[in-house]
């Protein structure tokens, strides 16, 4: 007797080279099967005229009559089979091509020939464009009907439109799929019996989902149908992540943290500025976590500037004076080099050992040796690295507190191997990517989330301008002949044959003898060996370059006051988010700083998103912005390896959404912590298959 998790290969009317092609859709199993959710749909209840494809220069659905058919050799290897159509109002042509194969057993024209019959309908779904005074009409999928009195109104319907592969056509896929339907889809489990009655949402059972999801009768039907399953997924996440964290809560850490204040207010009495209300509230956050029996598992969210490392500091330096170490992890050696020299200044006569540990810094073997000996002692009691911290070799004495900067950079393995170095670790991530609260409870769900959005005292806003390059180099030279410095980034190194786009190198050579011959220019990218990024960094942090010529490797923890000026070509390639990193580069000090974005583009989208930048220096309503215009896919594949996809929510469209079924987790986990209960196995079963192999990464985000 088949069930759920049967494969497809025993269902009646798949081979095994189908069942293999399906496999590379990722569908195995007859649960696969019924989740291969449509990518689109072909909208035939809304018929376009071919004057409004070609118009409209996107793809659409219209109903033509079939006319006269044509056969015609292009090559000695390439036919066409030209098939005129019309509308009513307008002629067209179909095409199909076939190469010549000796070997074929089908002649595909004489198939298309015995379908294609003059004087029939047919649904036809495409584009158009036009092609010496004719109309060719690329067809992506089409429906005869073999009714010379046909019309369309009889046969409007909405199809589904499945992602495929080459031997799995689309005409395969909806039949074997709509068959299963009929025969499986009570197999389907279903969470919503599992749901409070309190909530009052009202859904559709998810056996009548899938059938509406796969062939709905409107659109408004498949969007119902989504928000079903919408709610499934996200309650199965939800479900992983608090289990995940319950099990994670129930370990007991090593380490215990009184606050002596023998650096505390040293370190505190040395500031020459005082914390912010936000940056208070979360160094409170994490002393309370610190001082908790269950290990910290904090996020701490700030916009560029926003006062993070003093913050993490007083955690360091928590667990420094309890006669800990702790750890800080960032993604590029720049930026671990950048955070050595500030922590190194800002705790100078403080009486901490601090050591850099990056690939560079490791290569000397007596110095290499020297900082594995003071590791395993205990001598270093604050180490600064890259991924270079987590090799096998590094053991600590008594690490108990890991930070991991610009966390979205690291893979989920990587921080999983962090955390080996420390028996029961305290972990406190950071990031400057604003991530939306709602779309951070669906990525870092069983963690603790601490914000800081008010920005220091004495920071002015930046002022952001989308312009021209002469304009941004005018006021560019008047701010270095106050003595103040400038960036200018590049979405390339070098020129490229693909892309024309204007690169660091060439115009580093360009501008150095044109514009800027006056001023000294440096130049930064990421093919340079580490030693000359930190070399040439600091030469313009010295004030020994006017400019600097950058690629994006300058995006986080540069940390230059005396730059007041951003130039970013060919803006309209980042992202927003990617935008507001790169003007975090000035705006540092009390001057007044600009950020010039200069697009290449003539596309209204483009230069609209990009407006945003100049509305708002707010990085979390850009953010929102750059998820609402971008979706969710680059942000997430951004921020995490492995992290599970959807199939049918939206992290957009289904915010609220997410809350909500965290709401509802809770509440399940409330009432059975282990989900024993014989009502609750279908989600313990789900939970086990959507998190095989990824259980024991989800606690480190």
């Amino acid at each position: 007797m088949l069930s759920i998790d049967s494969y497809i290969q025993y269902l009646k009317g798949i081979s095994s080279r189908r069942a293999n092609l399906f496999s590379k859709l990722g569908v195995n199993t007859l649960y696969d099967l019924l989740s291969f959710f449509p990518a689109s749909y072909q909208d035939r209840t809304k018929n376009v005229s071919i004057e409004e494809l070609i118009y409209n220069n996107s793809q659409g659905c219209i109903f033509v009559q079939i006319g006269n058919q044509h056969e015609k050799r292009l090559s000695i290897n390439l036919s066409v089979l030209d098939i005129e159509v019309f509308d009513g109002k307008s002629y067209g042509h179909i095409r199909f091509f076939r190469k010549t194969n000796l070997y074929s057993r089908i002649d595909i024209f004489s198939y298309l020939k015995q379908i294609f019959i003059k004087g029939y309908f047919a649904y036809i779904y495409g584009d158009a464009k036009t092609e010496y005074n004719s109309i060719v009409i690329s067809t992506i999928d089409y429906e005869v009907l073999r009714d010379k009195n046909a019309t369309p109104l009889y046969f409007k319907k909405i199809i589904p439109v499945y992602n495929a592969t080459e031997g799995l056509k689309q005409k395969f896929i909806r039949e074997f799929i709509k068959t299963s339907i009929h025969s499986y889809s009570n197999l389907y489990p279903d969470l919503s019996s599992l749901i409070p009655k309190s909530y009052n949402l009202n859904l559709i059972q998810i056996s009548e989902a899938i059938k509406k999801i796969h062939y709905p009768k409107s659109m408004q039907e498949a969007e119902e149908a989504r928000k079903a399953f919408a709610l499934q997924e996200f309650l199965i996440l939800q479900m992983s992540l608090l289990i995940s964290r319950n099990n994670l809560l129930q370990r007991n850490k090593i380490q215990k943290y009184t606050i002596k204040k023998t650096l505390l207010s040293d370190f505190k009495n040395n500031l020459t500025f005082s914390f912010t209300s936000d940056q208070k509230k979360a160094i409170n956050d994490i002393f309370r976590d610190m001082q908790g029996t269950k290990s910290m598992n904090r996020m701490l969210m700030g916009d560029v500037g926003s006062g993070k490392t003093i913050v993490a500091l007083s955690a360091i330096l928590l667990a420094v004076e309890n006669a800990y170490q702790t750890m800080i992890i960032a993604p590029t050696e720049i930026l671990a080099e950048q955070h050595y020299l500030t922590i190194s200044n800002i705790l100078k006569g403080l009486n901490v050992k601090i050591a850099l540990a990056t690939s560079s810094t490791l290569k000397k073997k007596q110095e290499k040796e020297l900082l594995l000996e003071n590791l395993a002692n205990g001598q270093i009691q604050v180490v600064i690295g890259t991924h270079a911290l987590i090799e096998d070799k590094i053991k600590f004495k008594n690490l108990s507190l890991i930070v991991i900067d610009e966390q979205h950079r690291f893979g989920v393995v990587q921080k999983f191997q962090a955390l080996y170095k420390a028996q029961t670790p305290d972990v406190l991530m950071m990031t400057a990517t604003p991530i939306p609260r709602a779309l951070a409870m669906t990525i870092y769900g069983e963690i603790d989330i601490t914000t800081i959005k008010h920005m220091p005292q004495g920071r002015i806003p930046v002022k952001t301008y989308l312009t021209d390059e002469a304009t941004a180099y005018f006021n560019t030279i008047k701010e270095l002949k106050e003595g103040n410095q400038a960036y200018i980034v590049y979405p390339l190194i070098e020129e490229s044959d693909k892309l024309t786009l204007k690169s660091a190198i060439k115009d580093f050579e360009k501008l150095s003898k044109g514009i800027f011959k006056d001023f000294k220019v440096g130049l930064l990218h990421g093919k340079m060996k580490p030693q000359e990024k930190n070399s040439e960094m600091q030469k313009f942090k010295n004030k020994e370059f006017d400019v600097l010529i950058s690629t994006t490797v300058i995006e986080v923890g540069i940390d230059v006051p005396n730059a007041t000026v951003i130039i970013i070509q060919h803006a309209e390639r980042f992202g927003l988010s990617a935008l507001h990193q790169l003007r975090g580069r000035v705006g540092r000090s009390a001057k007044q700083s600009y950020a010039y974005l200069i697009s290449s583009s003539d596309s209204e989208s483009a230069n609209k998103r990009l407006s945003v930048m100049t509305t708002t220096n707010d990085g979390f309503q850009v953010a929102q912005e750059d998820l609402k215009m971008r979706g969710p896919g680059e942000l997430m594949g951004t921020i995490q390896h492995g992290f599970p996809t959807f199939k049918a929510a939206d992290l957009v469209k289904d915010v609220d959404m997410i809350a909500l079924s965290r709401d509802i987790a809770i509440s399940i986990l409330k009432e059975d912590p282990y989900l024993l209960k014989q009502e609750n196995l279908p989600l313990k079963n789900l939970i086990n298959k959507h998190f095989p192999s990824k259980t024991k990464f989800i606690n480190v985000g």
